[in-house]
């Protein structure tokens, strides 16, 4: 009911992904480092360290914006006393969702920035954008039952299942211009173990408990922290703001020097 009340209705793509919109957004004297999963965060006299494979980065305060299947399982050691964070992330478990991408190896009837959609009698069936922006790809989004080709049987099933759906739709002189492109899966990440987060009946509470602070030196955010709009990439931007107001309010009121300093 509240994701539906926040809902605009309104669903737009980034042309060239969320990746190169969030690095391009960086301050360039930011270090980006991709491919470090944290494997350990300790609270330290001076605030926090948290261990990666490539060495330990000390600081005041920590940001967590790690799904809710990585909070809850066990491949971060966070501090002891978090326990309730990580029943709360454990209410709010991933969900299915899948995306697989095929070339248009020659012209066909596709029309750009078209959509489709499979058997809606069938769960397993996919919601297809075609030729966006004008590509010659199709994007097909699989979720739940469809999802779950990808995670239990790998991307070759996951082409062959939407290329045969996309024949069923279009007819079989499409079938000779579909070339499997990519495939995501990610609930075989290790580091993100799914999609987005769903509440348990009845949990929709441990939102707000997991967007609580802890030890003002370790803070959350992320899709699943937001109140209404959770499974959104807005929603997941606006708690990264509001988790970095904390922090901000957090330092200042700890650190007389740091104030002066965002003062002056």
């Amino acid at each position: 009911m509240a994701y539906d009340t926040a809902s605009t209705g309104r669903n737009w793509s980034v042309p060239l992904g969320y990746g190169t919109l969030v690095a391009a957004s960086l301050p360039s004297a930011v270090a980006l480092r991709l491919a470090t999963p944290a494997e350990r965060i300790d609270l330290t006299a001076e605030g926090v360290a948290v261990t990666t494979r490539a060495g330990t980065v000390r600081a005041g305060i920590a940001i967590l914006t790690v799904s809710t299947a990585v909070l809850a399982g066990d491949a971060i050691r966070l501090p002891s006393g978090t326990e309730a964070w990580r029943e709360a992330a454990a209410a709010l478990p991933l969900g299915r969702n899948e995306k697989v991408f095929l070339e248009i190896g020659r012209d066909t009837a596709f029309e750009p920035d078209s959509h489709a959609y499979g058997n809606l009698r069938d769960a397993r069936s996919a919601a297809y954008s075609i030729r966006p922006n004008g590509w010659p790809v199709i994007e097909a989004f699989l979720g739940g039952e469809g999802a779950r080709i990808l995670e239990e049987e790998g991307p070759a099933a996951g082409f062959a299942h939407v290329s045969t759906e996309l024949v069923a739709l279009f007819g079989s002189d499409v079938a000779s211009a579909l070339r499997p492109l990519a495939a995501k899966s990610w609930s075989r990440m290790a580091f993100i173990g799914g999609a987005y987060s769903c509440a348990l009946p009845g949990q929709s509470y441990a939102r707000a408990r997991l967007a609580q602070p802890f030890e003002d030196r370790l803070f959350f955010a992320g899709e699943a922290t937001h109140p209404f709009d959770f499974t959104t990439a807005h929603g997941a931007h606006d708690s990264g703001v509001r988790a970095a107001d904390e922090a901000l309010a957090a330092l200042r009121a700890k650190r007389p020097a740091f104030r002066r300093a965002l003062l002056s």
